[in-house]
């Protein structure tokens, strides 16, 4: 059987045809538009390595089981090539989502009767850096360790709205284990219900037009020819996440001491830090909280039917801001000697 009758046989058993073959406008294959598919077809190589890799960590502070499982996996190939594939697909994914993010904002596409999508793709991105977060800590080296006493911290200050994240919530239970739990179940399930719901609306509602609709009509082609960019893209972004990995290690520092703070985040989260080194700790969750609320209610802020980012000055001087100031406060964080904001979280830490 040739590939096109094989490829007519599944669509047809699956039903396809009609999903496939909807109308789209032809501007939908550029590459913008394309980065959505590209962040979904990176998310499952990132299942994929994360399911291989769970095969031989153990999660277990005790003894420090789970850095000397993340060690040998570091020292074992084929297995630190996957590890390492893993760790670069996460941060080539953030870039991903957070550039999906401004190009939606830019284009205006989340204007009525796009609302919905937009807030969907706020939860990806907030799942996409719990994600992230968690799994830097999962490697519980020195990195891993005071991130953990960091988010302890905070937890602490929030009472009950960080009460499963509290070492009370279950005390015979090692905090490190149930944040595992999470990475591997719990935050990849939100991820995929996220996914599913943003790409049902998108199939419901359309893709979004960078201009106000004219008497002339945009070229219409089968959603299918979507599908191919997305793939050629996504093959494309994994083979270069795949030559980095090749060529550059994931990092591991040592085996973590929860009496120093010697080491800094991840680089999505050195504003944080800047913020935190400044403000305090307690003062992060007072950023972060109108910060998100702020991206969630963009589409009421923005109601006009203007979609050029020329005509749309204060949404634009608003995302030079918010860009900017992650930059500032990045680099920042970059040029600063690492700080030791940490009190109760060291001695929480040691009684896991």
């Amino acid at each position: 059987m040739s590939l096109s009758k094989t490829v007519s046989w599944v669509k047809g058993r699956l039903g396809l045809g009609s999903f496939m073959d909807h109308p789209i406008p032809s501007h939908a294959n550029s590459p913008t538009y394309v980065s959505g598919g590209t962040i979904v077809l990176l998310g499952l190589v990132q299942g994929i390595t994360g399911i291989l890799l769970q095969q031989f960590y153990h999660p277990s502070p005790d003894a420090n089981a789970a850095y000397d499982t993340v060690k040998y996996i570091s020292e074992t190939m084929p297995w630190n090539f996957v590890r390492n594939l893993h760790y670069w697909g996460a941060q080539l994914l953030i870039v991903l989502v957070l550039l999906h993010m401004i190009r939606v904002y830019i284009s205006a596409a989340y204007k009525k009767p796009r609302k919905l999508p937009w807030v969907s793709g706020i939860a990806l991105l907030v799942s996409v850096w719990l994600l992230a977060f968690t799994g830097s800590v999962l490697k519980w080296d020195q990195e891993g360790v005071e991130a953990l006493g960091h988010n302890l911290e905070l937890a602490a200050g929030a009472g009950p709205l960080a009460y499963w994240f509290s070492p009370s919530f279950a005390p015979d239970v090692p905090i490190l284990i149930r944040l595992n739990s999470a990475h591997v179940t719990l935050l990849p399930l939100i991820a995929l219900l996220i996914v599913g719901a943003h790409v049902y609306l998108i199939r419901v509602l359309g893709i979004s037009s960078p201009k106000i609709p004219s008497a002339t009509q945009e070229k219409q082609v089968p959603f299918s020819t979507h599908v191919k960019w997305m793939i050629l893209y996504g093959t494309l972004a994994f083979a270069l996440v795949a030559v980095v990995a090749l060529l550059v290690a994931a990092p591991l520092s040592s085996a973590g001491n929860t009496a120093i703070e010697v080491s800094k985040p991840d680089w999505y989260l050195l504003w944080i830090y800047s913020v935190e080194n400044y403000l305090g700790l307690q003062a992060v969750p007072y950023i972060l909280t109108p910060a998100l609320i702020l991206m969630t209610i963009v589409p009421a802020m923005d109601r006009g039917l203007e979609t050029s980012p020329r005509k749309r000055k204060l949404m634009m001087l608003l995302l030079i801001i918010a860009v900017t100031a992650f930059v500032v406060l990045m680099q920042d964080a970059v040029l600063i000697p690492p700080q030791s904001p940490l009190c109760k979280s060291k001695t929480q830490m040691l009684k896991l």
